[in-house]
């Protein structure tokens, strides 16, 4: 953590816009050649279903068997929807105004919260604007977060959104500012549960703060409001399912068909072989990718616990996991005397190169 307080300069107000243009002006290349898409409707945003069910009073997804391409869980014969519900409650002023909403931009606006988010939290640091805006865009344009800004799907906006809130939180913890980071934190886990691992790691400096010098109001100051967000995100689940701690995946119908469930040993092996499949050079010396439930994923996620998952994690393992542990790169780098060179800055183009053309790609995956 820096000695004092860091100076924002004119330096990195010209950083930070930059890198902030740079991401919008791929964000508009991107959705020109998907064919002018920036400002549609995204038929796979459930969280503006869910909001606008709730201004009717439901809870449950209305008509459900209607939406037979959303993943919605079926549970004592009503549909709901199958994510932790903080992106929803962003979604209501879009549900109240009930026009066409744009979901695609809503993913492309918290992909830039991301990379605001990444530039501050290393400023916070006393980094130079160089490495900031290093940092912002390597997340933002040079790794998955990218593909996942150009879709207002449900998967795309609850892992963005999460990374935003836990990039803002990590920025509110460098600065010191435990009660804003923790509720941030809090709402993170309400996007992604896997964010809680976050909010515990960095929930050990209150606790040892408290231990160390009997700062027990301190601790329990910073508490309160994700307790509060922790038992509203319980009574929600417990209100549609019975369960505090289900969210809804183990009712979904892909899971309840199988013998085994939606996690299983049996799973692994056959899961693993598919895992370890290369890219290959077909005859036209074009690639050729594996596409068997993920992208790659033995290099761009080694997490093999997904193994014994029924769909391996689906596209998502290497299309989104990879950002759950971005949070934790980001603070050991902040951490550290570390600034961005001539290589790194090589590499930095390299991965948006090879980013945007991924997400190109996947147009027609």
């Amino acid at each position: 953590m820096p000695a004092s307080k860091p100076t924002f300069t004119r330096a990195h107000l010209a950083a930070l816009a930059g890198s902030l243009a740079l991401f919008g002006f791929a964000i508009l290349l991107f959705h020109s050649l998907a064919g002018g898409t920036l400002l549609a409707q995204n038929p796979y945003d459930s969280y503006l279903l869910q909001a606008q069910n709730w201004l009717e009073g439901s809870m449950a997804i209305q008509n459900g068997e209607q939406y037979p391409w959303l993943e919605l869980a079926i549970f004592n014969e009503e549909y709901y929807l199958s994510f932790p519900p903080v992106p929803s409650v962003l979604a209501l002023p879009w549900a109240l105004w009930g026009g066409a909403v744009p979901s695609n931009l809503i993913a492309a606006l918290y992909g830039l919260a991301v990379a605001a988010g990444v530039y501050l939290l290393f400023w916070q640091s006393g980094k130079t604007p160089e490495t900031c805006a290093f940092f912002s865009l390597f997340v933002s344009l040079g790794s998955n977060t990218f593909w996942l800004s150009t879709s207002g799907g449900v998967w795309m906006l609850a892992q963005l959104l999460a990374l935003a809130f836990c990039v803002w939180g990590c920025f509110f913890w460098l600065a010191g500012r435990e009660l804003p980071a923790f509720f941030l934190l809090a709402l993170a886990v309400g996007c992604r549960p896997f964010s809680a691992l976050l909010a515990v790691v960095l929930f050990l400096r209150p606790v040892w703060g408290a231990v160390r010098k009997g700062r027990w109001k301190h601790l329990a100051a910073v508490s309160v409001l994700p307790a509060l967000v922790a038992l509203a995100l319980g009574w929600y689940n417990w209100a549609r399912f019975g369960n505090p701690l289900e969210f809804g995946h183990n009712f979904l119908p892909e899971f309840m068909r199988e013998e085994n469930g939606q996690f299983s040993l049996a799973y692994f092996w056959p899961n693993l072989k598919n895992l370890l499949r290369p890219v290959l050079l077909t005859e036209t010396l074009d690639l050729s990718f594996p596409t068997f439930n993920g992208f790659l994923p033995f290099l761009a996620n080694p997490l093999l616990l997904l193994c014994l998952h029924r769909t391996l994690g689906g596209w998502q393992f290497g299309a989104r996991y990879l950002v759950d542990p971005f949070p934790f790169c980001l603070l050991f780098f902040a951490r550290r005397n570390w600034e961005a060179g001539p290589a790194a800055r090589g590499l930095l183009l390299a991965a948006i190169l090879f980013n945007f053309y991924g997400a190109v790609y996947m147009l027609n995956a």
